[in-house]
């Protein structure tokens, strides 16, 4: 299991479900719902929107209890004054990437999605690079990333955090790798 990333600058905190997340569970239902019906948000991938708060709620208690079972784990990417919910990055367990993809090689998977008013400021691109670096600190060196080809943005943060294209993934998305090999205990980024 993934123990939790925790990270924070000035502006964002990324965090898992905590126990403060208790607290203010029903408004976190409803950022989260604000995010996942989106349509700007999911432009590129329509088939994640959620279609009411109820089914938001079933997809967030689905996502705690993944965490806790090593399926994917969902951190929340908060404004840090505020600690309004400003998006969310998943990471998908190899294991869960095989029930959903056919690959030759199942790596851990990551996914970011971004509310449509905190694009453009370059909260990922910023973000991005510390999280690969905290998912290698806890032993996970091999990452891949589906992108829609036509997302632009998204594949320039992908690039810009060292993930490497590697192929059309099917006729609308590619698939990306992060890969560091360990090395007389020295990383490098390969790709």
């Amino acid at each position: 299991m993934l123990d939790p990333i925790c990270l924070q600058n000035e502006q964002v905190l990324v965090h898992a479900f905590r126990p403060e997340e208790l607290e203010r569970y029903e408004h976190l239902v409803k950022e989260t719902y604000q995010i996942l019906s989106d349509k700007e948000t999911l432009r590129f991938i329509p088939e994640k929107r959620l279609r009411s708060l109820a089914d938001t709620e079933i997809w967030l208690k689905n996502n705690i209890l993944n965490f806790h079972c090593g399926r994917n784990f969902l951190h929340f990417i908060t404004e840090t004054k505020s600690g309004k919910l400003l998006g969310m990055v998943d990471i998908i367990s190899p294991a869960l990437a095989g029930e959903h993809y056919q690959l030759d090689h199942y790596p851990h998977f990551i996914e970011f999605y971004l509310k449509s008013d905190a694009r453009g400021q370059k909260i990922m691109t910023n973000l991005l690079p510390f999280i690969m670096a905290a998912l290698n600190s806890k032993g996970i060196f091999d990452v891949g990333a589906v992108v829609n080809k036509i997302h632009f943005a998204a594949r320039k943060v992908l690039l810009h955090s060292g993930f490497k294209h590697q192929s059309s993934f099917d006729a609308k998305q590619d698939l990306y790798y992060y890969t560091v090999f360990a090395d007389d205990n020295r990383l490098r980024r390969v790709g």
